[in-house]
């Protein structure tokens, strides 16, 4: 599903976080629903190699991956659209400051 992310700028007040890789920002579909819309450092190649990450992107369905709902590409501006969950940041899941942080599961919690 194609969506419309560049149609106006995004505020700072929706960025959730920076990365190597882009900007990520919180922000709504035209039917309310909230998603997550990472747009990504410019780009110059011609968008192919683009298009083809998402489509192996959006085929990946697990349990413990946010699902890819969308992309947008207009000439080097790049965006990959998310589900969002609220609540955290998934890194303070998989690498927590501190040992109180920390989640450790037994096999029983794992089955």
């Amino acid at each position: 599903m194609t969506t419309r992310c560049f149609d106006r700028p995004f505020t700072t007040k929706e960025i959730l976080g920076e990365g190597a890789y882009g900007i990520v920002y919180k922000g709504t579909l035209s039917n309310e629903i909230h998603v997550l819309c990472k747009v990504l450092n410019d780009y110059e190649g011609n968008g192919e190699e683009f298009i083809n990450e998402v489509a192996a992107i959006g085929k990946i369905h697990h349990v413990s991956v946010v699902r890819l709902v969308g992309f947008c590409l207009d000439g080097v501006r790049r965006a990959l659209v998310f589900e969002y969950l609220p609540n955290q940041s998934l890194d303070k899941l998989i690498f927590p400051t501190s040992f109180k942080d920390n989640i450790t599961l037994t096999w029983k919690k794992l089955t």
